[in-house]
């Protein structure tokens, strides 16, 4: 459903819920987001929003997990949180519940304007009191974006985002690959927040995806900061897992590995399979994670600030 533009007082204002002290619980559909884009485009950076990248160079480590995860957390806070679906498998979008949208991320890229902006932004059914949260929904198209052209690269996302105001959190969630699509999200970012697993190949994933986001910090975003790691899925039992803790914490040091780690509970599973939040899975397990996800979510909030 189309909403109105409403002009805003200052750019800087932004639409702030206070939290509150209840258990979150689903909240009703809404007929489509707030209006949360700036009266004019064309500011350098992200006003008062936390902008974080979440990428892996390997498929079937949890990413899209953790950027819900992330989401879940901040709508238990309070906060306004945009997920920006950038995989062309466009999971996110699918286990959000995404209302259909006018145009998706797909057009975003191709038009990134004020309009197409709007046109994508749609809500979600898949809602947490007291926050709220809006999806940029993927589309298969997005993969047309994926690869290079050649010449000189302007990021687009950025531009696109730049039209956007009163977020208090964006989260994007990149394809499994070092792509122009990962670049252009490193590119509109704050942060950089990295998930694996502890295994071989998660760890060379992480090297490469280090390298990434390296270059587009010295080329594109000065800005741009690594939020940690994320080692996913982890047995405390299995000594493989914690050789690989161990090998991450030795190279890239102790303070850019994510504590705690996130421990491989089945209540993930059953969120996904149910299409609800973690948070809202009663159980051992589904408590452990929800805190683990606030834990991150603090960190990342106090980087960006």
């Amino acid at each position: 459903m189309a909403f109105t533009l409403i002009p805003l007082a200052n750019d800087d204002i932004r639409q702030r819920r206070s939290p509150r002290e209840s258990a979150p619980t689903i909240t009703g559909e809404r007929d489509g987001p707030p209006n949360r884009l700036c009266p004019s485009a064309g500011r350098d950076r992200l006003s008062g929003m936390a902008v974080v990248s979440v990428l892996s160079l390997k498929g079937g480590v949890g990413k899209t997990s953790v950027v819900l995860g992330l989401a879940g957390a901040a709508t238990v806070r309070g906060l306004a949180t945009l997920v920006v679906d950038l995989d062309p498998q466009g999971n996110a979008t699918s286990l959000l519940k995404s209302h259909k949208p006018r145009t998706t991320v797909a057009d975003v890229l191709g038009h990134p304007t004020r309009e197409s902006v709007e046109g994508a932004l749609t809500a979600c059914d898949w809602e947490v009191a007291p926050g709220e949260v809006d999806v940029l929904p993927g589309h298969a198209n997005t993969i047309r974006f994926d690869a290079w052209t050649g010449g000189p690269w302007r990021p687009k996302l950025a531009k696109a985002l730049s039209h956007l105001d009163g977020y208090d959190l964006v989260l994007i969630d990149c394809p499994p690959s070092l792509g122009a699509l990962t670049r252009e999200a490193l590119a509109a970012s704050d942060l950089a927040l990295v998930v694996t697993t502890p295994s071989y190949f998660g760890a060379q994933g992480v090297e490469r995806a280090m390298a990434e986001i390296d270059e587009v910090r010295k080329n594109y975003n000065p800005e741009l900061e690594l939020a940690g790691i994320v080692v996913n899925r982890v047995r405390s039992v299995a000594e493989e897992h914690q050789y690989r803790e161990h090998e991450l914490i030795e190279i890239y040091g102790r303070s850019a590995v994510m504590k705690p780690l996130m421990p491989e509970r089945i209540a993930v599973q059953q969120a996904e399979g149910y299409g609800q939040p973690v948070q809202l899975v009663k159980t051992a397990g589904g408590r452990e994670v929800a805190d683990i996800y606030e834990a991150y979510l603090t960190k990342l909030l106090k980087l960006a600030r």
